[in-house]
């Protein structure tokens, strides 16, 4: 299955890499370029316990790809999971304004986050 990921921090990463290592085709998308760089040359920017392990192997089997074009992802993928923050306001409730705001880019056809 081809399935994209949208963030790649703690949640997006992780997440990514294990459905990776489980088969999948994974595109993990990003807005930071200099993150995504660093990936596609196997930086990982976290620590989680065994996650360099599987992320290098994921990359070199090519199931774990990254990219800052989420349009050039989305055409590629039958599924599509959001893994960005939703901070929380004065209030306390979450702002999911960054989730909105990827879903209305690509509802427009905008390839950016």
């Amino acid at each position: 299955m081809n399935i994209t990921i949208v963030g790649t921090g703690y949640v997006g990463l992780v997440t990514g890499t294990t459905l990776a290592e489980l088969g999948n085709s994974v595109y993990c998308v990003d807005i930071d370029e200099k993150k995504v760089e660093g990936m596609k040359n196997g930086v990982v920017p976290i620590y989680e316990p065994n996650l360099e392990e599987m992320f290098l192997r994921n990359i070199q089997a090519e199931r774990l790809f990254f990219t800052t074009n989420l349009k050039e992802a989305l055409d590629k993928s039958e599924v599509i999971y959001l893994a960005l923050p939703t901070p929380p306001g004065e209030d306390g409730f979450c702002r999911s304004f960054l989730c909105t705001e990827s879903s209305e880019r690509h509802r427009r056809n905008d390839d950016r986050i």
